[in-house]
């Protein structure tokens, strides 16, 4: 019988597969902070909740990774303050401007950070809950465009493309050497190596925001170097980028990850007649239609184009809505369970 690791890492890596995998993005909801008894308040400082809320996602919806999500890790390790006590998580603070000293970390450091010590543990208690038959997940950053953005101020990033591109480029490339190092670090054996993919989220890199053009120039080679330095250590990975990606989907395969998870705005059929024969594709049912506002109908209907499409990990198209009726979320892992085909060999 094929477990649910085997079947999510042969997903990622292109091999057969006797059905596609069923994720979850972001599984924050009210009914999985009361199944695992956690406070959203300093949430990220405590892994055991973590783990705990992990766990909750599987048990509730029935969903195939065990995910932990702290996107912010390598930021705050840059000086950036992070207001957490909020809906979604922002920068309060940042050390740096455009046109300002971008100077290299103290990488020995790195490890030794708290934070980081922190987002090391929370993988190990999520291994040692899920145990050797279960596929476990995490993010500790955002890809280098949306990253350079965090540190500087987006609106400023995006003018300055217009008025200083050579400025914008430098702060981006600092972002994707500074998180190649790191990623290196934290994948390095005895570290975070128990994890069977390492997702990494570019916003940023939007086709709503960025001409394909300004992709190849101002996103691909960035990622480029960030996904190298992660398969380097032999992690399988997943790029995730918001919004229409369709005209981007040829060069986001050209990144070097093993998935590309795509939003709902981008047509499931057109993404794998694009990529799927290159790249793994996940996705790309709608948070907020189906998941949020549809019925339990709505959602094996869309759970099935991307069934029907060829993709090989079906999830929602990004973060979780936390007030997704339980039953949707369900439905979209039982849809996929009960009607998943046989998918063969990719390239």
């Amino acid at each position: 019988m094929v477990t649910n690791r085997e079947r999510m890492r042969a997903a990622f890596a292109m091999d057969e597969i006797d059905r596609p995998a069923v994720i979850g993005k972001t599984v924050l909801t009210p009914d999985t902070f009361q199944r695992a008894g956690a406070d959203p308040v300093g949430l990220f400082d405590r892994p055991k909740d973590l783990v705990a809320l992990a766990k909750a996602a599987v048990e509730l919806y029935g969903f195939e990774n065990w995910e932990i999500f702290q996107i912010w890790s390598h930021t705050e390790f840059l000086g950036v303050e992070i207001e957490y006590n909020a809906p979604n998580p922002y920068v309060r603070s940042s050390p740096y401007t455009l046109g300002g000293e971008f100077e290299a970390p103290d990488m020995d450091a790195f490890l030794k950070d708290p934070k980081i010590q922190n987002v090391i543990e929370r993988y190990r208690l999520l291994r040692k809950a899920a145990g050797k038959d279960e596929a476990i997940s995490g993010i500790t950053s955002w890809g280098p465009l949306t990253m350079a953005g965090h540190l500087v101020g987006t609106e400023n990033l995006m003018f300055g493309i217009a008025t200083d591109p050579d400025e914008v480029k430098r702060v981006i490339q600092f972002c994707a050497e500074f998180n190649a190092e790191a990623y290196k670090m934290l994948l390095s054996p005895g570290n975070v190596d128990m994890l069977d993919y390492l997702a990494v989220a570019d916003p940023t890199a939007s086709g709503d925001m960025l001409s394909t053009e300004m992709f190849v120039e101002y996103a691909l080679p960035y990622n480029q170097i960030e996904q190298k330095a992660i398969r380097s250590t032999g992690m399988l990975t997943e790029l995730h980028i918001c919004g229409d990606t369709t005209d981007h989907l040829p060069f986001i395969a050209q990144t070097g990850a093993n998935a590309i998870s795509i939003e709902q705005k981008v047509d499931p059929y057109k993404a794998y007649k694009l990529v799927g024969d290159k790249v793994a594709l996940c996705g790309n049912v709608g948070p907020i239609m189906p998941l949020l506002e549809g019925t339990v109908d709505d959602v094996r209907r869309e759970t099935q184009k991307c069934i029907d499409a060829g993709f090989r990990i079906i999830s929602p198209g990004c973060s979780i809505a936390a007030a997704s009726p339980a039953e949707n979320l369900r439905a979209m892992a039982e849809t996929v369970k009960q009607y998943g085909r046989h998918i063969p060999r990719g390239v």
